[in-house]
């Protein structure tokens, strides 16, 4: 802890009989117990800016006059510096002043703000000492840095407080108080009530930051692993949708469109058994390899069978469904095969639905198998449907109840297929137990 006017000074704290309360000079009152509760919110929340608003709900003005909670851009752990200059970048998550009101505070000092700390500064040196510094002032380069109006409250105050925001050997960011020339400068004891407050926020900035690297990483990953919009080739219409179980962010479901000589185009649906990111791994490795199988214009049947010699030659193996079908507008038919997955369903111009007789297949990934094909009359304003498990299937329903009830909802005629295939999973799987995908496709008429 360290001092800037001449020496930090000494504790003035009142006696009382109450060992759960701790008053000061300031006239602050803060309570064991409020720092306790406030300690486990602020490591149970994981938004930055309700842990500004929970800091400066204790602090201001009850301890300080204002006060300023700080995310580092870049956290410092152990043994690390601050790049380039050794200036420390921060964005202010939330301000706070004891007489002013919100609007002024936002144009002063807006929350998500990013600011560079001078290497000498203060603030600089509390981050890279990780320790509190006290000071009458902040130096000239903060001064300058701040816009108008807060250069103009900052004059108000005559006693500053500056301390890391830690979680164990990092630091996330750093706290930032200060008190006018009416109220006592901050002395030891305020030092003691600060450091257990800003240790509590550290932990929970952490937390919130390491989240969102999490939520990057994923979003990222899903980015990568699912697949482009295809654009739907010259005579088919196309719609899809493809949807991570609840709670995941990816899965194993996946859909393709490829567009073949002669203006045919072909349809995969493939489902790798389990969720998440493993799922998804899996998945990626075999949506590429289908892909490429499909560029090379082999039959159904044939292709379902490459693709499970893939599937057995994967590291982690895993066992995966799929459906593969190839339109011919011209010819007006479809030729499907399926490999443990379930039957398409094809809603037809009279209002009819019916569901193909496929030979059987055996999944993916289970060893050596022969897979077979069958072709059907696909007259233009006919829809057929291809999906994965989790549309139709669910704990209380069977597949083959879901697929009488996918029967009695898909569409037919000139309806829009985006909008059907959001209306065949909001009254299918709107709890999405699994990963859910369905694609649509039509001739138009």
């Amino acid at each position: 802890m360290r001092g800037e006017r001449g020496g930090l000074t000494k504790a003035e704290a009142q006696v009382t009989d109450d060992p759960g309360v701790v008053t000061s000079r300031h006239g602050d009152v803060l309570r064991v117990g409020l720092l306790a509760e406030t300690a486990l919110r602020l490591h149970s929340s994981l938004d930055l800016a309700a842990i500004a608003g929970l800091v400066l709900d204790v602090t201001v003005p009850g301890f300080a006059d204002a006060g300023t909670v700080f995310v580092l851009e870049r956290p410092l752990g152990s043994g690390e510096r601050p790049l380039g200059s050794g200036e420390v970048a921060a964005r202010r998550l939330g301000t706070r002043l004891a007489h002013a009101g919100e609007p002024a505070v936002q144009e002063a000092f807006p929350a998500g703000e990013m600011t560079a700390f001078a290497a000498d500064s203060p603030y600089a040196r509390c981050v890279r000492g990780r320790e509190l510094v006290i000071f009458a002032q902040p130096d000239s380069q903060t001064l300058e840095r701040a816009r108008p109006g807060g250069r103009e409250f900052i004059s108000r105050y005559a006693c500053f407080l500056a301390l890391p925001a830690t979680a164990g050997a990092e630091v996330a960011g750093f706290l930032a108080f200060a008190r006018t020339a009416r109220s006592a400068p901050f002395n030891d004891a305020d030092a003691v009530t600060a450091v257990r407050l800003a240790a509590s926020a550290g932990t929970g900035i952490a937390n919130a930051l390491t989240l969102m690297r999490h939520r990057f990483i994923a979003d990222t990953l899903q980015g990568s692993l699912l697949a482009a919009e295809p654009a739907a080739p010259r005579g088919l219409e196309v719609a899809a949708r493809c949807l991570p179980a609840s709670g995941q962010i990816v899965g194993g479901d996946w859909y393709d469109l490829i567009s073949l000589p002669a203006g045919r185009s072909g349809l995969i649906v493939g489902d790798v058994m389990g969720h998440g990111p493993e799922a998804a791994a899996v998945m990626a490795q075999l949506r590429a390899a289908a892909h490429a199988l499909a560029q090379l214009d082999p039959g159904p049947a044939e292709l379902l069978g490459h693709l499970n010699r893939v599937t057995t030659t994967l590291r982690r193996p895993m066992l995966a469904t799929c459906v593969y079908a190839i339109i011919d507008p011209g010819a007006q038919t479809c030729t499907l095969s399926a490999a443990g997955h379930l039957p398409p369903v094809l809603a037809m111009p009279d209002g009819t639905t019916r569901v193909p007789d496929l030979p059987a297949g055996q999944s993916l990934g289970l060893g050596s198998a022969v897979y077979g094909q069958a072709r059907v009359d696909f007259p233009p304003g006919a829809v057929i449907a291809l999906y994965t498990d989790g549309l139709v299937e669910t704990r209380t329903r069977s597949f083959d109840q879901g697929i009488l009830a996918l029967r009695s909802v898909l569409p037919h005629g000139n309806c829009r297929l985006d909008a059907a295939c959001d209306t065949l999973i909001g009254s299918l799987a709107e709890r999405s137990e699994d990963d859910v995908t369905v694609v649509l496709a039509r001739i138009p008429r």
